[in-house]
């Protein structure tokens, strides 16, 4: 695999992870603030005030912005370690209480996607998701 492949390769793996944490980060943020009857009923199933839930929905927003508008590297850096603790958080939180895989799988695969999204990210400067398949000004 040549080089020109495998940047292609990395970026669309990028591309990949980023849009579906992304999409599921605005939707699970969306459900936290309107706090939907599903969102209540876990909550409550866990053991969370459901006031948790509008923090959880404002920091998942905040989250987004910070890895898709231009900005300083450390605060993408604490958006993808926030991504990583609210995941995974979720996944443990599932798993504290006894839930079975059905519930704490799909948070363990956000966290996957979380990680692999940081892993596979262009070099700063230019790692907005929203532009990472525009060719290079030298090419």
């Amino acid at each position: 695999m040549n080089t020109t492949t495998k940047d292609r390769a990395v970026r669309l793996g990028y591309l990949a992870a980023t849009g579906l944490i992304l999409t599921e980060t605005v939707v699970g943020s969306y459900w936290d603030l309107a706090r939907i009857a599903y969102v209540r009923e876990v909550f409550d199933h866990l053991g969370y005030p459901m006031y948790f839930a509008t923090i959880m929905g404002t920091a998942k927003i905040a989250a987004v912005a910070a890895v898709v508008l231009p900005g300083p590297p450390r605060l993408e850096e604490w958006a993808y370690a926030g991504l990583t603790f609210v995941y995974g958080g979720a996944a443990a939180s599932h798993l504290a209480v006894g839930d079975s895989p059905k519930a704490w799988i799909g948070p363990m695969i956000a966290t996957g996607l979380t990680l692999a999204s940081w892993g596979l990210r262009p070099p700063a400067g230019r790692r907005n998701p929203l532009a990472v398949l525009r060719r290079p000004a030298h090419a």
